[in-house]
């Protein structure tokens, strides 16, 4: 719970504030990039919300912070917020909030299928996501996109009797995972298409979900630093070399709309234009050291 005592001398003056245990992963500045800022070492809030959209996304920010830095003066009646999770994100798409601070705050998703639904990375195990997640099918695929991001993926395994996909290379984060892939080949399942990208880690995979919704784990978001899409250099743990030349065989996929990356921010993508992103990223990692 976020302390008072500890807030952080940039917010605003208001009801909500950010305190000292802050991690900077970025979620809060992800749901509501008009309340918080960037310290460079931590979020804060630089405006307070004015009507009721900022509210909600101001608590929606607050449910999703890993290590619930976020907090109120005056007692919040949340049952809104919490009710708007997992968010519709695009036909089918879900956003699940309530990170995961084991993940150091990564996003996670759900995806709706006739086929049988799927989870991509994991959130918190909590009762609302559980209902949620009843309610809405059951999950019977979980993709792991690599090991920084399974998190309590075990738990929503075991109560939904899920199939959990990872890398080979990955196993040792969850090594009694339902299905294991191994070497560079591409994997399809429903409407999945599951690619080796490694690069920020060894056995990293991506997921495009009928060819327009790309799932990147920790190798691609939309970067607000430099307003553009590319991968995190300063969270290479594997090769940049390689998380370029993997980057860069993405330039096949031609019909991307939308871009949900565990880290960073998600984007949304103008019509055949996801290959020239593609181009330009590469340029630009290339010529970071």
């Amino acid at each position: 719970m976020a302390n008072l005592e500890r807030a952080l001398s940039e917010n605003v003056e208001g009801n909500f504030f950010v305190d000292s245990s802050c991690i900077n992963c970025g979620v809060s500045r992800h749901y509501a990039p008009e309340l918080f800022g960037d310290t460079g070492r931590y979020s804060f809030v630089k405006k307070q919300p004015q009507n009721e959209r900022e509210v909600l996304e101001a608590q929606q920010a607050l449910l999703a912070c890993p290590v619930a830095s976020i907090g109120t003066k005056e007692k919040l009646n949340l049952t809104s917020a919490i009710d708007s999770f997992p968010i519709r994100m695009a036909e089918g798409v879900y956003l699940n909030g309530f990170n995961h601070r084991n993940s150091y705050g990564a996003h996670s998703y759900f995806v709706k299928s006739d086929k049988g639904n799927w989870l991509i990375d994991s959130p918190r195990f909590i009762p609302h996501l559980v209902k949620k997640f009843e309610e809405m099918g059951g999950i019977r695929y979980i993709f792991l996109s690599h090991r920084d991001d399974v998190c309590d993926a075990e738990r929503y395994a075991g109560h939904f009797g899920s199939t959990r996909i990872i890398h080979q290379l990955e196993l040792d984060a969850q090594p009694d995972a339902e299905m294991v892939l191994e070497g560079e080949e591409t994997q399809r399942i429903d409407s999945a298409e599951i690619h080796f990208t490694p690069g920020h880690t060894q056995g990293h995979l991506v997921m495009l979900w009928n060819k327009k919704y790309l799932f990147t784990g920790d190798h691609f978001a939309w970067k607000s630093d430099i307003n553009m899409f590319g991968s995190f250099r300063n969270a290479c743990w594997y090769s940049w070399q390689k998380q370029i030349e993997s980057v860069q065989l993405m330039e096949a996929f031609e019909e991307v709309e939308w871009v949900f990356p565990g880290h960073g921010k998600w984007g949304r993508v103008s019509a055949k234009q996801f290959p020239e992103i593609i181009r330009e990223s590469v340029k630009w990692m290339i010529n970071v050291k």
